[in-house]
């Protein structure tokens, strides 16, 4: 049994820690603690605070006065470069992961702890034999010679773990008492996130009590022993895992107030959507698309449909995408939009058939971080007078009704993008799409990385789409996520669109054994589309 307060004992203990920025209080008097060996998930919507205590307690911003964080008992001092942290015994994996491509799998384990050396020069020997000890204690079996680029992003995530977790090599180090993992599953396929599951159990076993940001409340289910949950900065509780219900857990996350207005995917309750008896025009018809992975692909979007696609990550479900929206070349294979032909295929012919396309990587592909709300917003749809002018006006308009219809927080639209929360720069990136009136809408992971609020937030907003006449593609990884959302699911496996599930067969488990392969059924192929190719 893990305490609900304060200890000796506590690997990390964080008393009233506040954070002000220019008069706003980002975090206001938070107390909460991690114990050695646990596992504690800390969980808020985007904006809550979550991001701001990470930075406070690696260094990169200075709590408030009268805030205190120990380390195994050992006071932190105010101010702290970020590169110190670890002489505290606190480790992070962010986001990102801090790997650098272009160096090999023993280069980048030596960062941050020192080369091995034979007087002033690197021992590459030891170096490589040290690193292939560190990679087998967490059942890597990749070569220390590898480039990390050339990794998978599963092995890319456990290569960073473990690299937090060996031991420093000055004198004088400390052992590591904190490991904080920010949404370490965020980018995983759902069936590696055991193995992460599995690194993250060594290391509790070593005694090592570890902070678990995530949106996915399954996973707090499946791993934390606690649970503390900020909202607009204050912590509101902290709660044993085991107490706890997978609704009780989404209200205390959200609120008693929103958790009773907000439609979401996040309860066990699959959401119904009438799309009406009579039948619909086809929006979209894709025949026989083949690009590198995708082969012989056919499928069809009605108008006012949510189609979903479900596939392992290998099956090629981001380049269908790129192919409908032509920023892939086509081998082969024809698209058309309320039945006229879509060419060239590129995305300015795509975008003026109706297309619009929600990338997979927003930070990337989807908007530009150092421009504004304002200026994300208006990319895709660049009002100008008569004479040629951008139209401010019309510009301003259409950003404030985009940031009140889809809640787009803070309020600002001056404010840099790259300073909002993952969830409100998903929203942005969708108002910009939305802005166009587009008559086919392909989505890819729109919530990966995204608050259960959030999320609840999009989805709506795709079922107002779609209830307005846009013909709607969602590509998830999350199968409970396209259950719920989506009217029919496709199976993409191994490149090809194999079958279809609708009505009472669109469940999760029945898309697991589809995208596996080991579906028997041969009535789960219910048009002609889908039909393999003999």
């Amino acid at each position: 049994m893990f305490p609900t307060t304060e200890t000796a004992a506590d690997a990390l203990s964080i008393r009233s820690l506040s954070k002000t920025f220019a008069g706003l209080t980002v975090l206001n008097d938070v107390s909460l603690t991690i114990a050695p060996g646990e596992v504690h998930a800390l969980l808020g919507q985007n904006g809550s605070g979550k991001s701001t205590l990470i930075k406070c307690l690696a260094g990169v911003h200075r709590p408030d006065p009268g805030s205190s964080i120990q380390v195994n008992g050992r006071q932190l001092p105010q101010t702290f470069p970020p590169s110190e942290s670890s002489r505290f015994g606190l480790a992070f994996v962010h986001q990102d992961l801090g790997l650098i491509g272009d160096m090999t799998v023993a280069e980048n384990l030596a960062i941050g702890t020192g080369f091995e050396r034979s007087g002033p020069l690197i021992n590459w020997r030891s170096q490589k034999a040290r690193a292939i000890e560190i990679l087998d204690s967490f059942g890597l079996l990749i070569s220390p010679n590898a480039f990390v680029r050339d990794l998978p992003v599963t092995a890319r995530t456990l290569l960073a773990i473990a690299r937090a977790f060996q031991p420093r090599r000055e004198a004088n180090a400390t052992p590591l008492s904190v490991l904080i993992l920010d949404e370490p599953t965020a980018a995983l396929p759902d069936n590696d996130a055991e193995l992460l599951f599995e690194a993250i159990a060594r290391v509790t076993a070593a005694g090592v009590g570890v902070g678990y940001v995530t949106h996915r409340l399954e996973e707090v289910f499946r791993i934390a022993n606690r649970a503390s949950i900020l909202r607009d900065g204050v912590l509101t509780g902290t709660f044993l895992v085991s107490e706890m219900t997978r609704r009780s857990l989404f209200t205390a996350i959200v609120g008693e107030r929103a958790a009773t207005e907000l439609n979401t995917t996040d309860t066990n309750e699959k959401v119904q959507r009438k799309i009406g008896d009579a039948p619909q025009p086809v929006v979209l018809r894709a025949v026989e698309l083949t690009g590198v992975r995708v082969r012989d692909a056919s499928l069809t979007v009605k108008l006012g449909e949510i189609l979903g696609i479900a596939g392992l990550a290998g099956s090629g479900r981001s380049e269908l995408a790129r192919l409908l929206f032509g920023s892939q070349k086509l081998t082969s294979g024809s698209r058309s939009i309320n039945d006229i032909a879509i060419a060239p295929a590129s995305p300015k012919a795509a975008m003026r058939a109706g297309i619009a396309l929600v990338p997979e990587d927003r930070r990337r592909d989807g908007c530009i971080l150092d421009m504004s709300i304002a200026e994300n917003i208006t990319l895709a749809k660049i009002r100008t007078t008569s004479i040629g002018f951008l139209n401010l006006s019309a510009e301003k308009t259409q950003v404030k009704q985009a940031i009140s219809a889809l809640d787009i927080r803070p309020r600002d639209p001056s404010r840099q993008l790259g300073t909002l929360s993952g969830g409100n720069q998903q929203k942005v990136v969708l108002a910009k799409w939305l802005a166009r009136n587009p008559k086919l809408l392909i989505l890819d992971e729109p919530v990966q990385g995204v608050d259960v609020g959030a999320k609840a937030d999009i989805f709506a907003l795709l079922r107002e789409a779609a209830a307005s006449g846009a013909a709607i593609l969602v590509i998830d990884s999350d199968f409970d996520n396209l259950a719920n959302l989506c009217d029919r699911v496709a199976i993409l496996r191994n490149g090809q669109i194999v079958s279809e599930l609708e009505g009472q067969r669109l469940t999760t488990e029945n898309m697991s054994q589809a995208t596996f392969g080991v579906d028997d059924e041969t009535d789960l192929v219910s048009v002609d589309q889908f039909e393999e190719k003999p």
